[in-house]
């Protein structure tokens, strides 16, 4: 995680699921801790926690958060951090981050991850077109933790892979059955290296998807 704008002491796990447990919206966890809640272990430490909230929700649960806890949000944006002032964050000026710390000037405790969704359906946010259930996007740990399916997670990773991203790929995808692995075998481009980390194809069957799963195709669910 960046400290170029002051230190972090993430939240554990425990404490941020406690946390947004109390929020009376939709939220996941995503990031490192998704994948290591999907494999049921972990191999690296964390510099934070990621915690996604849908874009629509912000504005209200963004400030409930601040009053609750005594935090403040600030947006993350083009290299840019600003005050949070309860405004609908814009997809375009790449508003897809809020961090937020103890206080005015404490430490960063989690980064809250912007995300897309409607009632039905989660929505990756580079392709409005790759629409999924709920229950297929966000997945529950044994505990009853929400998490971003593997696939997913590590398909955000893919665009600018840094260490732990290569790292948590080579623990995660050779793990993956073909269905969690079908977002990053349809949608890694041709030449990128966590290609090699995939299991074979299997021979094509029944997809329980009408016409066949959306992973690649650009079909709307919605």
């Amino acid at each position: 995680m960046d400290t170029a704008y002051g230190p972090w002491e993430s939240l554990s796990l425990e404490a941020a699921v406690d946390t947004f447990r109390e929020m009376p919206t939709r939220w996941w966890i995503t990031g490192g801790h998704a994948l290591e809640l999907y494999a049921g272990r972990s191999w690296r430490e964390h510099g934070d926690i990621d915690v996604a909230l849908l874009r629509r929700d912000c504005p209200t649960v963004l400030p409930l958060l601040e009053r609750a806890t005594g935090w403040t949000a600030w947006l993350a944006a083009s290299g840019v951090l600003s005050r949070y002032a309860g405004q609908q964050l814009d997809v375009r000026r790449h508003e897809n981050n809020v961090w937020m710390r103890r206080g005015e000037h404490g430490p960063w405790v989690v980064d809250v991850t912007v995300s897309h969704g409607t009632d039905e359906a989660w929505v990756y946010r580079r392709d409005d077109a790759f629409v999924l259930p709920w229950d297929v996007a966000v997945l529950t740990s044994e505990e009853g933790i929400p998490y971003l399916a593997p696939g997913l997670q590590l398909l955000y990773k893919s665009a600018r892979p840094r260490a732990k991203d290569h790292q948590d790929a080579r623990e995660v995808i050779p793990s993956l059955d073909p269905a969690a692995a079908e977002p990053l075998r349809a949608r890694l481009p041709a030449d990128h290296p966590w290609r090699s980390l995939l299991r074979p194809p299997v021979d094509d069957g029944p997809t329980g998807w009408p016409g066949g799963p959306p992973w690649g195709s650009g079909r709307s669910l919605r």
